[in-house]
């Protein structure tokens, strides 16, 4: 597993993997915890409070998920985590001024992801799917990326690597590089540079 869990008391039902039920459930804290995803597709992220998100995809079929306070474990993260029949939603409401929260999350490597945050540094690793969303302030860390991407920072540099693509990644105010892409997945930025390095594009027929 991933990442230990640290809240026996708190997530004792989560000690193993919960299956993916149908219906919707009540939202319910989350300190770490794995479920079970045989089912759903997708993980929305609804991050009022911003904070530093890390996904990476993997081989089990297991979303794992382990928030911090700027990496010690948090009593009143204000973090809700509801399973529905289109997904996962993970919320948090606490305050950005009560502290620097700190996702660390594992999806399956296939699998879609929507994503609004308050701000905060975003990286994403290794997923195929959907992946969209934007953060209000923080520079996006994408690597080994496939699918359809359509990610924003309003305030950071953003950064491509490894990845086939199709989509934009975009920032208002930063640097943008493409770095060994494929695809037609393309770069923008209101303020700064562009920068493309071993970028092969789609030859038309």
């Amino acid at each position: 597993m991933l990442f230990p869990l640290l809240a026996a008391a708190l997530l004792a039902p989560s000690m193993q993997a919960s299956p993916f039920t149908r219906g919707i459930t009540q939202p319910r804290e989350l300190l770490d915890t794995a479920v079970a995803a045989p089912v759903a597709k997708r993980l929305s992220l609804d991050l009022r409070s911003g904070g530093a998100v890390k996904i990476t995809g993997g081989a089990d079929k297991v979303v794992r998920i382990r928030v911090t306070d700027a990496g010690k474990p948090c009593g009143d993260c204000g973090v809700t985590l509801e399973q529905s029949s289109t997904g996962l939603q993970l919320r948090s409401t606490r305050a950005a001024s009560a502290g620097t929260l700190q996702f660390e999350i594992e999806v399956p490597e296939h699998f879609d992801l929507q994503l609004a945050s308050a701000g905060g540094e975003v990286r994403i690793e290794g997923v195929d799917g959907e992946i969209k969303g934007q953060t209000e302030a923080g520079a996006l860390d994408l690597r080994r990326l496939s699918g359809v991407v359509d990610l924003e920072t309003k305030r950071g540099n953003v950064t491509l690597r490894e990845s086939y693509a199709s989509g934009r990644v975009h920032t208002t105010d930063g640097r943008v590089l493409l770095e060994d892409v494929g695809g037609t997945v393309a770069g923008s930025t209101a303020s700064g540079k562009l920068i493309e390095r071993r970028v092969e594009r789609p030859v038309a027929q």
